[in-house]
């Protein structure tokens, strides 16, 4: 039931993300970087439990849309360093907004009440999961 709620979420973020020509997973990757700018390409695929190959096609994709630069590392001249461009930067909160409109809308036949208990259940199992998000 959660994966096909996360397919139900996705798809309607999708739509959402449209008019942007972003995916969720392209929004995941720029969320992330809005908290960590300027991580690895590495660290950006451990994190989104994405391969090199999914990851670095993500950022290829940002890069198209010059949301994201790719910059050697000065440490390690085989790395890159991933950072946001101020285009980027200007549409983070009109994103953060979508986010925000697709979760209330996905849930909206959800009581306050039940809202709250899926909130502490997501919460729940993504706390309790071996992996790192």
């Amino acid at each position: 039931m959660v994966a096909k709620a996360h397919q139900v979420f996705s798809s309607y973020f999708k739509e959402l993300l449209e008019d942007y020509n972003l995916t969720p997973s392209q929004f995941g990757t720029l969320a992330f970087l809005w908290h960590n700018d300027g991580a690895s390409q590495v660290q950006l695929g451990q994190k989104m439990r994405k391969d090199r190959t999914t990851i670095s096609g993500i950022i290829d994709r940002l890069e198209k849309e010059q949301l994201v630069q790719r910059k050697e590392d000065p440490m390690d001249r085989r790395a890159h360093l991933i950072y946001l461009t101020p285009k980027a930067l200007a549409i983070r909160g009109r994103l953060e907004e979508l986010a925000i409109k697709a979760n209330k809308d996905v849930t909206s036949m959800l009581s306050e009440q039940e809202r709250a208990a899926l909130g502490v259940i997501l919460k729940k199992i993504i706390d309790g999961s071996k992996y790192e998000f």
